[in-house]
């Protein structure tokens, strides 16, 4: 089973969650409903939305779960406790991007309860990996930059990247090494010692930093 959880930023017309459970977050509801999504479960505190709003999202949701606004835990992360009770093969779309960093952040310290997730947008795809990882050029063909943040130092190797590295030993988790690779060879492996947080991005035409 896949359970998809959909947040407010995002084009959800670029992906295909017809085999996923959704889960909603908040005005991410109002985002699937708009997609002509029904929610299997809409879940949020729903300060973000009206009156009107909140109704559209009660009729048009198979479940619903409101919060109270004063909780000890976000909405997404009250919305990825209720997917791991179905699965550990969860995806959350949005959240990468917006105003609010602090909940992006929030978004990212989920790694550290479930290393399956990932995290996708229109724009970059985020995903954790434990040990050797072997992978197609083309099943991430859209995506022009790749890096690395280790847990914390240890060992790597990259090969089939325009900055290969041979069991470089990194000392701190974030290091300019790893930081706007690029996919070069049709085959690529990642071969790590400590968990490392991997990250793809396309192409920004307008505020390309490398």
């Amino acid at each position: 089973m896949k359970v998809a959880i959909v947040l407010f930023d995002v084009n959800l017309k670029e992906f295909d969650l017809s085999d996923s459970y959704i889960i909603t977050c908040d005005r991410g509801t109002l985002n699937a409903i708009n997609s002509g999504i029904k929610p299997d479960l809409a879940i949020g505190d729903f300060d973000s939305i009206d009156k009107a709003e909140f109704e559209l999202v009660r009729k048009n949701s198979k479940a619903l779960i409101q919060l109270n606004p004063i909780k000890d835990k976000t909405d997404v992360e009250e919305a990825f406790i209720k997917a791991l009770e179905m699965t550990e093969d969860i995806t959350i779309y949005g959240g990468i991007q917006g105003k609010r960093i602090e909940h992006f952040l929030s978004i990212i310290s989920l790694f550290n309860k479930d290393m399956k997730l990932r995290i996708v947008d229109n724009n970059s795809l985020i995903f954790k990996i434990d040990n050797k990882f072997q992978f197609k050029k083309e099943d991430y063909s859209k995506y022009k930059f790749v890096s690395f943040f280790l847990d914390k130092e240890g060992d790597i190797t990259l090969d089939g990247f325009y900055y290969d590295l041979s069991n470089k030993h990194i000392d701190k988790s974030y290091s300019s090494l790893l930081v706007s690779n690029r996919m070069v060879k049709d085959n690529l492996i990642i071969d790590i010692n400590v968990p490392t947080l991997v990250i793809m991005s396309k192409l920004d035409n307008k505020n390309n930093l490398e």
